[in-house]
């Protein structure tokens, strides 16, 4: 993609894509844009066919419909998950065109932060005017899009605060794009400052959005679920915000309510690959398998060549084929999970997944002596800093799956011990955790035992410096993070540099601790240790999208194709 093409008056050597169902129509906009001097023109008449061109290159001009006849998705939805997926780069300017003109579209073009939207029919004089006004947009604020694809985001947080404090042109969109920064750089305080600065100037529903997404990143989802649950009541159709209510209520442990609130998000974008997954993955947890597996192998119909599918649903789905004795289904889901692997062999997540499913493989189609190696090499990092939460709820599914077999590894109950000890740090997490050992008995006594030590060890590490007594402090920091480190509780690390935080000036080697805690808060970081419902480093719902920062896309499992008609 290149800036130049798309600030210069010259587009003689510019791309562009024109995804429209109507065949005239087409035409029509196609040869509206060659009169603009554009030569390279794609037209495509289905949304699906438009989004993997996106995601295969890049384009200088897109036109896309907002309403496509023959499929359930829209071009609003597809603009949704292309900007989630990071596969918009910033110079692109893209133009939804519709013939309806309601204030409910126009709002939620408004909240997309579209390049233009124009209302059928419309002249190449008014298309230009457009793609002009767009233009004037991105060369106004190129300076802070150029240096976030340099990935200099402090340098472009300040540029969007200074464009904002002076009320220069568009400092509204620059407000917006300087709070998803903040936030992302976990300047939490920053950020709400600015959300709040911008309700005053102009109230918007993504700034309420924001604000709630800031009490999440801090930890906080009880204040955020108020704000949420207003925003909802006067916005019922805000999908962004039904994503992030769900996942508020996921982290306090309400987890039907949270169903609830997938479905009404589901519901409104029911082509949403990103949150057709979230809302299958919390359903299998929870083991609702018949909605899970609806839900699910509706993704991958939609999404298997997409670079958006998470590889986490064709491991649920090669686990439930696995559980109801589906030995041909199941291997298939396996070579597709291989196959996404091997075409992203930089991908540790892919890697862990591929490896649960060998494990299983070896069960249906080796021996115990090969499962229980295959399953050695499964557990081997489960004390890495990396090693995440999802990864130990599918090695607990793996060996609930294992147990219905009859195959119980020597050592599984210290495994359990070791994830609950790690993981179990709230009852949401635990019983999410529980959820994924299928409600294995004994694995849930040994979950729930961990989760009790956890919340024990803390009470004892913080009961001395409650007594305010000269250097108690210190001693629960050092215990706490001493307790931390053996463990990887990063609950526990955190808690002890709060109490650090609180306690300083009473804390002699106060420096000292510091110093030895903050390398550990950022291998365990706190996403690691959340209840994340499919891949963590994709955008999350309602954050504005940022090439550059934003992470790089997996490619697609292109395998497969030939069976998704048939799940």
């Amino acid at each position: 993609m290149s800036w130049n093409r798309t600030l210069s008056n010259d587009f003689s050597q510019a791309t562009a894509l024109v995804a429209d169902a109507n065949t005239s129509t087409r035409s029509v906009m196609g040869a509206q844009l060659r009169e603009l001097g554009v030569k390279s023109i794609r037209q495509v008449s289905r949304a699906s066919d438009a989004r993997k061109h996106l995601e295969a290159q890049t384009f200088d001009i897109v036109l896309c419909e907002q309403n496509f006849p023959q499929e359930s998705i829209t071009g609003q939805e597809l603009l949704d998950d292309l900007r989630r997926g990071g596969m918009l780069p910033l110079a692109t300017i893209f133009i939804m065109v519709t013939p309806e003109a309601s204030y409910a579209k126009v709002a939620e073009a408004a909240e997309s932060m579209l390049d233009g939207y124009l209302l059928k029919p419309f002249t190449a004089a008014r298309l230009q005017e457009r793609i002009a006004q767009a233009r004037q947009r991105k060369v106004a604020l190129q300076e802070i899009y150029q240096l976030i694809e340099d990935q200099s985001f402090i340098q472009a947080a300040r540029l969007c605060l200074t464009r904002f404090n002076e009320r220069a042109p568009y400092w509204n969109f620059a407000a917006r794009i300087g709070a998803e920064l903040l936030l992302r750089l976990a300047r939490f305080e920053m950020a709400q400052k600015l959300y709040e600065a911008m309700l005053t100037a102009e109230p918007a529903p993504w700034a309420r959005l924001g604000l709630a997404r800031v009490q999440l990143e801090m930890g906080q989802p009880h204040k955020a679920k108020p704000l949420l649950e207003a925003l909802l009541t006067d916005e019922p159709s805000y999908a962004d915000a039904c994503d992030n209510f769900a996942r508020t209520l996921v982290e306090l442990g309400q987890f039907e309510e949270a169903l609830k609130a997938y479905k009404t998000s589901t519901d409104l974008t029911p082509a949403s690959i990103a949150r057709l997954q979230r809302h299958g993955m919390l359903a299998f947890y929870l083991g609702d398998k018949p909605t899970a597996v609806a839900l699910l192998e509706r993704s991958v119909r939609l999404g298997l060549g997409s670079k958006m599918f998470d590889g986490q649903t064709l491991t649920l789905l090669a686990m439930q084929r696995f559980e109801i004795d589906e030995p041909k289904q199941f291997r298939q889901f396996f070579k597709d999970q291989q196959a996404m692997s091997e075409r992203n062999p930089e991908s540790v997540r892919l890697r862990r997944m591929v490896q649960a499913l060998h494990v299983l493989d070896a069960c249906l189609y080796q021996g115990a002596p090969e499962t229980l190696e295959a399953l050695s090499h499964l557990t081997e990092p489960i004390l890495q800093p990396d090693f995440d939460f999802e990864a130990a709820c599918n090695l607990l599914s793996v060996l609930a799956l294992l147990a219905t077999k009859d195959i119980i590894p020597p050592d599984g109950e210290r495994t359990v011990q070791t994830l609950g000890l790690r993981f179990a740090t709230s009852m949401a997490m635990c019983e999410l955790l529980m959820g994924a050992a299928y409600k294995h008995e004994r694995t849930c006594e040994l979950l729930q035992a961990s989760n009790t030590q956890v919340l024990r060890l803390l009470d004892q590490a913080l009961a001395p410096s409650r007594s305010g007594e000269p250097g108690t402090a210190g001693k629960a920091v050092e215990t706490l993070l001493a307790q931390g480190v053996a463990t990887l509780n990063a609950k526990v690390i955190e808690t002890a540099w709060r109490v650090l935080q609180r306690y300083e000036s009473d804390i002699a080697n106060a420096t000292e601790l510091a110093e030895k805690i903050e390398p550990w808060r950022q291998a365990l970081g706190s996403a690691y240790n959340k209840p994340v419902l499919g891949d963590r480093n994709m955008r999350q719902s309602g954050g504005v999208s940022l090439r550059g920062m934003d992470s790089a896309p997996l490619q697609p499992t292109m395998g497969a194709a030939h069976h998704a008609h048939a799940v």
